[in-house]
């Protein structure tokens, strides 16, 4: 299966990513089988090696065109003919944030893959981030960190918010406890300057969905 993702949600398209590769079973070797390309200065020689390689003890790559709509014209060329008689071994993803409607590259290829609208952006916050650690999500959750903390979302705004995820969650006196001294250690260590901020969230994130 290929797809094309159309839409501004990040977030969503990140989580439909996360389940595509538990379809294609890459979680412990997506390292080897999962693979983002952005589009801009990308060439047609790169792009055709990159869907040659096989994929290691799975039955599929799955690699993932950022920006697609900067694709030059030889690379949508090829890829037009490409979808006609796709690689078996290769799963491949055309991300943009939108389209023309009249653009014949994108309504050719929408007849022969997977079209996904992803509509206007969620809205993200320190809430989101508390549930995705709840539900163990690490990597979800390490890129809604760093994305929080690029929109500029304060460090202390984001302990509250887990601190409050905490408290809704049922857990026993031991393992409330532990969480929470992993609060306050992060606490400490973001105002006492042992850590930069974003490096200490990163430690907690990982304890938390690791405990």
């Amino acid at each position: 299966m290929n797809y094309l993702f159309i839409g501004e949600d990040e977030f969503s398209k990140d989580v439909k990513i996360e389940k595509i590769k538990q379809e294609l079973n890459l979680a412990k070797l997506d390292l080897f089988n999962f693979e983002i390309i952005y589009s801009k200065n990308l060439d047609l020689k790169t792009l055709q090696e990159k869907l040659l390689i096989l994929p290691i003890k799975s039955r599929k790559r799955l690699i993932l065109i950022k920006n697609a709509s900067e694709l030059s014209a030889d690379i949508k060329q090829y890829l037009l003919s490409w979808f006609r008689k796709p690689f078996s071994h290769i799963s491949l993803i055309l991300d943009v944030r939108r389209i023309n409607p009249r653009d014949h590259f994108f309504n050719q290829i929408s007849r022969r893959v997977r079209l996904i609208n992803f509509r206007q952006s969620k809205e993200i916050n320190a809430f989101t981030l508390a549930r995705q650690i709840s539900y163990g999500k690490i990597k979800l959750a390490m890129r809604l960190l760093r994305q929080l903390l690029l929109q500029g979302e304060r460090p202390e705004k984001i302990l509250g918010a887990l601190r409050y995820q905490l408290k809704q969650e049922r857990l026993d006196f031991v393992e409330r406890k532990k969480k929470l001294n992993f609060l306050l250690n992060c606490d400490i260590d973001i105002k006492t300057g042992r850590l930069k901020p974003e490096f200490a969230l990163e430690r907690l994130l990982i304890r938390l969905c690791h405990f």
